[in-house]
């Protein structure tokens, strides 16, 4: 009886282990990231009483169909995108909650479209030149990869001037379990070092928005 159990034990462990291999294997379904941030990850500070509008991004990214994708242990894949499968728009909506966070009053609108409170003190523009995400697992580990880079500019109404900023970021980190939440997160913390980044280099002063 004893020796019964134990060889169904190991058929219990074995089968499970073909369970998980099977798991290892890509469908090509495609898995959305939400990006956002918490009122906890941005620090408020005191702001200037301005508007300011955020237009949706241009997306100049070489394939524009996804943000990346894991390649599965028994082959096969699965994609990564952003729901509506816009990134630009995810961005600059991304970008005002982040200014949102730390005070401003801050709108997001389609390039060329005013509203009626007319023209904000500064309008926020951008191009997405690269925003992924990547994950390849291996035995026992999956490496995890994210990278943005993004061009803004700011046009100042007080003025007419036009400031320019290139915002580059990446991380990556290997965890020994898989989960979905670890590439969103880690993409969302590489947004949010880029942002960071934005605001250490750059200043609002006199109505606009000026590099350091």
């Amino acid at each position: 009886m004893k020796g019964d159990a134990m060889r169904g034990g190991l058929r219990l462990v074995v089968m499970g282990g073909f369970l998980w291999l099977a798991g290892c294997a890509g469908t090509g379904e495609v898995v959305h990231l939400d990006v956002r941030f918490k009122p906890t990850d941005v620090q408020p500070v005191d702001t200037e009483p301005l508007k300011i509008v955020v237009e949706t991004f241009e997306d100049k990214r070489a394939d524009k169909s996804k943000l990346g994708l894991r390649t599965h242990l028994w082959g096969g894949v699965t994609y990564f995108n952003v729901p509506g499968g816009r990134p630009g728009e995810v961005a600059a909506q991304a970008l005002a909650d982040y200014l949102r966070l730390r005070g401003w009053k801050v709108g997001v609108r389609t390039p060329g479209v005013t509203t009626a409170e007319g023209e904000p003190d500064i309008l926020l523009t951008g191009q997405v030149m690269e925003f992924s995400a990547n994950a390849k697992s291996r035995f026992f580990s999956t490496a995890i990869t994210a990278g943005t880079r993004f061009v803004i500019r700011a046009r100042n109404a007080v003025d007419g001037s036009t400031t320019t900023m290139n915002l580059d970021g990446s991380r990556s980190e290997t965890v020994f379990w898989f989960d979905l939440g670890d590439v969103q997160r880690l993409l969302n913390e590489t947004l949010k070092e880029s942002l960071d980044r934005l605001m250490a280099d750059t200043k609002i002063e006199n109505r606009a928005w000026r590099l350091k």
